[in-house]
């Protein structure tokens, strides 16, 4: 199995990431649920944005619903994605009104909307919520056209809380204090396992600084598709690492500038990192609370700022940034930098923000490691899906055509295609160039000339080589000549069918000689493989150990090889 891909959301190659979305109009029919994440529409008993509403989100999306994140392209900071009449269905019932649905809602359309009541009074109920700390739900009571910028269908969030810096327990807060199942997140990780877990997401809540080797797999995992989040020092930690620089060509220089957060702004408000309603403080706490770039550097990886100091058009400093380094229309591949050290006053609106911020970047869909469970092991990890691999002969033996689908690449770089006559020994025998990053499926097909391939079978495999050289194996598939020998040289093979022992003769002119017997299955590999330096005219083989089926029975001397199928009783 390798890196696990699959596209969430629309099969049309848009931009959702990045600055200047793509609008995506849909009508969402009447009857559809909203999930408000506005602060007049999610207020909690405490009279502040209820984020145990993330927590329902997640559990939701735990339990296979079809939830879609509308988010309105181009609207000013706490715009309104949609104005629609809507009831209130839970936790309590209140008539349908005119409602402002504003940083970015997520809806559940009335077809999709069967067991969705009894999952979220099922969260109310494991989390001890009563009262207005119970999310609240609406339902439309007339038809609405939104932006859809997601359809979440099929993603769950799997989120790695990185320890390379020690500091787990931040974010581990504000998993808690927005109820997020326990399925989805893990800690005692490191980002060197992010290549080989299954996360669609990993955070640093602060850290000091990590090995080139470590900075290089989060770095990879980014490349791969899988997002991730550094907030106070763990931004200048890797984005001042020549293994890191997410964001910049050399660097980043920390600032801390004073701002009053009445005069932050927000230069990307319709993207998911600044979905939230309200100020956000860009020097609140902590050693790293702003930046700039270091003199002589630039901005990279589509670089796009969402909280600073200054104007639209002087972003100084910066408060939150995002980079993405896969290609724009390619899901995931983002990495999110907040500022300042912690989170936690859930009676400050600032504080709530920083807290949402990072709840959107959980939340913000990618591709990778869709059909896995958060956390466990990935036996190979590279960014190809292969969804076939076939060997054919032509009709006059001359060629074998080898044709190859893959489902999705990510920064792939080529296929090598490997040949054998033993099935153990492979050798380069051409090369392929992989399409690099796609979504779509691909085909590929390659054709090897076998005129003066003198063998019964042939063995064939792929090496698919990723942009860093890291390398994985397809299967072996294994095509069957007719060819023979120039003499036409037989063995005698018996019984066939035959159980517990084989007998294999072979002719007098090898006799004394080394001889290689192998008994290959169906699917090409070995099963049984004698070598015998002085050959007797008879060798006798146990076969008590197979397992019932088809064999083939090849035996070697000195260049020469005859072959016989037989039957496991």
């Amino acid at each position: 199995m390798l890196l696990s891909m699959a596209l969430c959301g629309s099969v049309k190659a848009q931009n959702k990431y990045l600055p200047n979305p793509d609008v995506n109009l849909e009508t969402v029919p009447t009857g559809s649920y909203v999930i408000a994440m506005g602060n007049s529409l999610q207020t909690n008993t405490a009279g502040y944005f209820n984020l145990k509403t993330y927590g329902l989100i997640t559990h939701l999306l735990n339990n296979n619903k079809k939830l879609k994140w509308v988010i309105k392209g181009g609207k000013a900071k706490d715009g309104i994605d949609f104005t629609a009449p809507a009831e209130q269905i839970q936790p309590t019932y209140a008539a349908s009104v005119s409602r402002d649905f504003r940083a970015g809602p997520f809806v559940i359309y009335a077809a999709d909307t069967t067991g969705v009541a009894a999952l979220i009074n099922s969260f109310y109920t494991a989390n001890a919520l009563s009262g207005n700390d119970r999310p609240k739900v609406y339902r439309l009571t007339a038809p609405v056209i939104a932006d859809i910028r997601f359809d979440m269908t099929g993603f769950k969030p799997k989120v790695a809380i990185l320890d390379d810096g020690n500091n787990t327990d931040i974010h581990l807060n504000y998993m808690m204090l927005c109820s997020i199942p326990s399925y989805n997140y893990t800690t005692g990780f490191s980002g060197l396992d992010l290549l080989t877990k299954c996360f669609t997401f990993a955070s640093e809540p602060h850290n000091d600084g990590s090995s080139n080797a470590t900075i290089a797999a989060i770095k990879k995992f980014v490349q791969y598709g899988g997002n991730f989040l550094a907030q106070c020092r763990a931004v200048e930690a890797y984005e001042n690492n020549i293994e890191g620089r997410f964001c910049s060509t050399t660097g980043i220089e920390v600032k801390n500038t004073n701002v009053s957060p009445l005069l932050t702004v927000y230069p990307h408000a319709d993207l998911t990192f600044t979905q939230f309603e309200g100020l956000f403080d860009i020097e609140e706490n902590g050693s790293v609370k702003n930046w700039l770039l270091k003199a002589g550097s630039s901005f990279i990886n589509n670089e796009h700022n969402h909280s600073t100091g200054g104007t639209i058009v002087n972003q100084l400093p910066i408060g939150s940034s995002v980079s993405k380094l896969t290609a724009p229309a390619l899901p995931g591949g983002l990495v999110f930098y907040l500022g300042n050290h912690e989170f936690e006053n859930v009676s400050s609106i600032v504080e709530i923000n920083g807290i949402r911020m990072y709840m959107n970047a959980m939340l913000t869909p990618n591709a990778i490691n869709i059909n896995c469970n958060t956390g466990e092991y990935l036996a190979n990890p590279l960014p190809v899906k292969l969804l076939a691999f076939n060997a054919t002969l032509d009709q006059d033996q001359s060629k074998a055509n080898l044709n190859w689908i893959t489902a999705t690449e990510m920064n792939a770089d080529y296929f090598v295609i490997e040949r054998s006559l033993d099935g153990n020994s492979f050798s380069d025998i051409g090369k392929v160039q992989a399409f690099g990053n796609t979504n779509e499926h691909k085909n590929y097909e390659f054709a090897d000339n076998i005129n003066s391939v003198n063998a019964p079978v042939v063995y064939y495999r792929l090496r698919q080589v990723d942009i860093d050289g890291k390398a994985e194996y397809s299967a072996t598939r294994i095509i069957r000549t007719i060819k023979q020998t120039e003499n036409n040289i037989t063995i005698l093979a018996y019984p066939n069918p035959v159980s517990n022992e084989l007998r294999v003769t072979i002719p007098e002119n090898w006799q004394n000689k080394r001889v290689t017997y192998e008994l290959f299955k169906a699917d090409g590999q070995v099963a049984i493989k004698i070598e015998t330096p002085n050959s007797t005219q008879t060798e006798t083989i146990s076969t008590a150990a197979l397992a019932p089926g088809f064999y083939f029975m090849r035996v070697n001397c000195e260049g020469e090889i005859a072959q016989q199928k037989i039957v496991k009783n």
